[in-house]
Parts: structure tokens; sequence; C-alpha cells
């Protein structure tokens, strides 16, 4: 199935749900631009991309730091010249810094809410234009069960990904006149580098208190983003898809 022949994927952030959306959408025919601020994380998605037998022609690496609007704007126009169009945004690039409130000082606050939500922001503001012109986008959004319930996070976390919750419902209604979706993926917890990094008594103490008795694996966000981000998902807009395993129950 190639849901996303001839259609361009660009993905902020060059992490691991970034990289396993990259797979996807690859193996559903895409051409995908990484856009980080990291020079090293670009050239390692590269690596990961060829060594999983993606043809590099079909991607791209675009410096891009969500933090400014004309880097965002930049990154965009890279991807047209050499490409002409952005179907489909995917963002993911963000930060944690959990601390308790009386710990976390206004640094920690606004350097996850700029870039968590503020770079969503910057991010569709750079895409749309192009989009509306062509009356057609797919955007999605990688938010957080933090955002959902607010347990086990930093509230400076909690309130950056339940505001992209709430940036999704305003532009998929504002949007939609120009058949441009706007989406939300809400994930568990996943197996990627930092629960990797967990002793194996928390892996499976956090675990055993999901219903479905798992960790998500990155490759069930990619699943879920692939489809909001295609057209199987054309008449699903304003929406947050809880991938958890029933963890928020």
């Amino acid at each position: 199935m190639e849901r996303f022949a001839d259609k361009v994927v660009m993905i902020t952030g060059a992490g691991d749900v970034a990289l396993a959306v990259g797979k996807r959408v690859l193996s559903e025919g895409a051409k995908v631009a990484f856009a980080d601020f990291s020079e090293q994380a670009l050239a390692a998605a590269a690596e990961e991309m060829k060594a999983s037998g993606y043809e590099l022609e079909r991607v791209m690496m675009v410096e891009c730091d969500v933090r400014r609007q004309e880097s965002c704007d930049a990154a965009v126009a890279d991807v047209l010249k050499k490409w002409e169009k952005v179907d489909t945004l995917v963002a993911t690039a963000g930060i944690i810094r959990h601390l308790p409130i009386d710990e976390m000082s206004e640094k920690d606050w606004q350097d996850v809410v700029d870039i968590n939500l503020g770079g969503v922001f910057r991010s569709c503001k750079a895409v749309v234009p192009g989009m509306k012109k062509r009356r057609y986008g797919r955007i999605v959004i990688i938010s957080s069960i933090g955002g959902r319930t607010g347990r086990n996070v930093g509230v400076n976390y909690a309130a950056s990904k339940a505001g992209v919750n709430g940036m999704a419902i305003n532009l998929g209604y504002n949007l939609a006149p120009w058949n441009i979706t706007v989406n939300t993926v809400a994930p568990g917890p996943l197996k990627g580098k930092m629960f990797s990094s967990m002793p194996q008594e928390q892996q499976d103490s956090l675990a055993a208190d999901v219903p479905l008795q798992r960790i998500g694996e990155l490759s069930d966000v990619a699943a879920a983003v692939a489809y909001l981000g295609s057209d199987d998902a054309a008449w699903t807009t304003g929406e947050v898809l809880d991938v958890n395993g029933g963890l928020q129950y």
C-alpha cells in the first residue's frame, strides 16, 4: 500500500518518533524531509534511512530551528525548491524538563513551551501558505498523554502538549475550507532511547500499569501518524488520536 506515492512529507525533529515516522511513510512511497537544528542529528537520520534500505534520493536533510520563524520559513523554502511542495507536515520536535513547579525555573518553563508549543505554531505557519495555494494539506502534531492527563510530567510539558491539542482543534476548523486537515497523536510511554536506558525493574513496572500490558512501540505511533497524514483520514480534522494502550483510563 503506497498511500504516500508522489507525496512530500516534512518532519520537524530527527529523534526516535521522527525516524519511525520517516521509515513508515518512506515505505509507503513518500519523499521525506527531516528538519532539525542539529547537524549531528540530521547526519544520524540520513545514516539510519540508508541503513534501512531507503533511497537517499527520496530523503533530504534541512537545518531548522523551530524557535525562530525565519528558520522554519527557510526550511520550507528549501523543501519547495527541491520538491515544489509539502503535502504533509509532521511536527515531532520537542524537549522534556520534568520538574516540580517549585523547582522549575522560568527558563525551564519558557524553553519547553517555546519549542513544544511555539515550535509547532511556527512550523504550521511556514507550511500553511503553500498548502492553501494548492488547496491541500495534512498536518499531524505529536502531543502526549501528558497533555491529556497531566500525570508524571512537568507543568511546562503538560501545558505545551495540551496547547497543541487546542491548536489542532482551532486550525482544523479554520483551515478546513482549503482542504487542510490538522490532527494530533498523543502517545503514552514508548520504547525509545529514554525507556531503554531505564533499569529493567522500572521498565517492567511501567508496562504493568498499561491495560494492554506492554509499552508502546515507535511503530505504533508511526502507524497512527501515517493514517492521519494520508488521504485515509481526509474527513478527520481537529482530533486527538490517543495511542497509549488504554493507559489514561
